[in-house]
């Protein structure tokens, strides 16, 4: 047996463990995760809503179709004929949109990632970046930012279960508020150790900062449109918008992107579940888009103060210039250095 054979077999060893300790602790009954997998959510988003997450996030054999295989095992239901969870196409997860399961950020079109790569594959892209922008940096933190439209998928997925499910021994209905990761912070837990490693720096509170930004337009646009006073909203916006005149097209869609969440994360807490259900498709359909990202860095500012004394008049304040010539011997504003290098004009 090859080293790489050894390595998927141990990896595979692994991932069957866990699935094993999720089924006995913190699962539903198969058939339902089954079913999950079937509208669309991905292997990682399940782990995420049951409490498993963390002991999953690291394995790279955790896919659909190993999971599907141990399913085959152990349930009656997933056995037999074609299933729609193992399709070919490029669909995304109906909830995360592929940020936990990446499949492709760059902008000429779906670029098919290797499994086992994939997380590091983005944490390459961001290393790749800091390196070409020149940052020297001894640590970092990390801030993401994601499209509210993935909390409105979770909300439609949790509510489905309970419609589908809520009659059910096993079915609690806050099994979810209990055990569920939030999906920032499922990324968060599989980007940063890639990252420390990418970057030989530990995460933590860091004057130095990388923003991961997702957007999917097309998403929240839909979502937008559903949600009760949308065109208010508009209204108000526009009108905000027409009476600064200090606003350029950049800050213009920062800061458009950040009301528009802002606006769908409100109304979300405001609708009943009941309301929920008459407005959201249930469960969210597949999506074949993924997610876009923007990699932005900010370093917090350094101040460097100081006092000084001027010993001699002839010394101006500032550069002291008639005439376009010079005048004076030197001054505070230009550097020592520089006052130097200029030649004797007595020699």
């Amino acid at each position: 047996m090859t080293a790489t054979n050894a390595a998927a077999a141990e990896s595979d060893a692994e991932a069957r463990s866990i699935l094993e300790r999720a089924a006995a602790a913190s699962f539903p009954p198969l058939h339902a995760v089954h079913h999950l997998l079937s509208v669309g959510v991905c292997v990682r988003c399940i782990f995420r809503m049951f409490g498993a997450f963390s002991h999953a996030c690291s394995c790279a054999s955790l896919t659909v179709s190993f999971f599907h295989s141990f399913l085959e095992e152990h349930d009656d239901s997933a056995k037999g004929g074609p299933c729609s969870c193992l399709s070919t196409d490029e669909s995304c997860c109906s909830i995360c949109f592929g940020i936990l399961l990446p499949t492709c950020h760059q902008d000429e079109g779906v670029v098919p990632f290797d499994d086992i790569s994939r997380i590091d594959i983005i944490t390459s892209m961001v290393s790749q970046a800091i390196q070409r922008e020149g940052y020297q940096i001894d640590g970092f933190s990390l801030e993401i930012s994601l499209p509210a439209v993935v909390a409105a998928n979770e909300r439609a997925i949790r509510l489905y279960m309970k419609e589908k499910y809520g009659s059910e021994n096993w079915f609690k209905d806050e099994m979810f508020s209990q055990q569920t990761m939030s999906a920032k912070e499922g990324l968060r837990l599989l980007i940063a150790p890639s990252l420390e490693k990418q970057l030989g720096v530990k995460h933590g509170n860091n004057s130095f900062r990388i923003r991961l930004t997702y957007t999917h337009d097309d998403a929240s646009l839909k979502l937008k449109s559903l949600l009760p006073n949308d065109s208010n909203r508009k209204r108000k916006a526009e009108s905000r918008e027409g009476n600064d005149t200090r606003r350029n097209s950049t800050y213009d869609d920062k800061q458009t992107l950040s009301e528009a969440d802002s606006f769908i994360h409100k109304s979300l807490e405001g609708i009943q579940d009941k309301e929920f259900c008459s407005l959201f498709k249930l469960p969210p359909e597949k999506v074949s888009k993924p997610c876009h990202l923007v990699i932005s860095f900010l370093r917090s500012p350094i101040y460097i103060g100081g006092r000084y004394l001027k010993l001699s008049r002839n010394v101006s304040q500032s550069c002291w210039i008639i005439d376009d010539e010079r005048m004076g011997e030197a001054s505070v504003e230009v550097k020592h250095t520089a006052s130097e290098s200029r030649p004797n004009p007595t020699s």
